[in-house]
């Protein structure tokens, strides 16, 4: 595959799980953003000139191992935005050959957390775990909007908006972190339904079962594949 025809994940999830992945593995300062689709092998190269991004794993390590900073460029198409990706660009601690270029910034720290479309990746305490772990979860003030969305719902009797929100929920990318959250909405809809609502009105349906992440393919395409969503100039 040629340097411009690089692999761009079609599947938000699978992303999401890779990024989480780097983190874990040492990938402690990152920069992220969004580019035109005519942009995009721009900034490849600019990428792979400056930190040699996506070595092979063998070469990877043998940079780390002699104290070198080693590189991994990641990219998202998000199906409602044709014309548009979504990369992030993630650095090992190390040397760096050339540094000061880019902003980094540590996904350790609360205020640096790396977001992607109201979800954040954070480390949390599981009781099954020895070790803090890496997960993603809603945001605060996604999360705080969607459960006023929820409670609002309930007291103006808007039935059809709270099977909407249910169903957004129950939809949300199981990990751990976000599972959590979405068991904590459940509780939410059913205290407050009982709250507010007569004994004779018939809440909407909670599923039983609310889905996790397993271990995801790649799943995505080569960039060729998205270069007729580019804008016609």
């Amino acid at each position: 595959m040629a340097k411009a025809d690089f692999f761009v994940f079609t599947k938000k999830t699978s992303f999401m799980q890779r990024i989480a992945d780097l983190v874990r593995s040492g990938h402690r300062r990152y920069v992220m953003g969004t580019i035109s689709n005519e942009k995009a092998p721009f900034l490849v190269e600019k990428f792979t000139r400056l930190y040699d991004v996506n070595l092979p794993r063998l070469k990877a390590c043998r940079r780390r191992e002699k104290g070198s900073a080693t590189a991994r460029l990641l990219w998202w198409h998000d199906e409602n935005r044709p014309a548009i990706l979504t990369w992030i660009l993630l650095v090992t601690d190390g040397d760096l050959l050339i540094d000061g270029l880019e902003k980094w910034q540590d996904p350790t720290e609360p205020k640096h957390r790396i977001r992607l479309t109201g979800y954040e990746l954070v480390r949390i305490t599981k009781r099954t775990e020895p070790k803090p772990v890496w997960t993603w979860r809603y945001d605060k003030e996604r999360l705080q909007d969607l459960r006023n969305e929820v409670v609002i719902a309930i007291r103006q009797r808007h039935d059809h908006d709270l099977e909407r929100l249910i169903a957004l929920f129950w939809k949300s990318p199981g990990f751990a972190g976000i599972r959590d959250q979405v068991k904590a909405v459940g509780m939410l809809i059913k205290t407050d339904w009982k709250r507010t609502r007569k004994d004779g009105e018939t809440m909407p349906a909670i599923p039983k079962h609310l889905g996790y992440v397993q271990r995801l393919a790649d799943k995505g395409k080569p960039f060729s594949a998205f270069r007729s969503c580019s804008p016609i100039l």
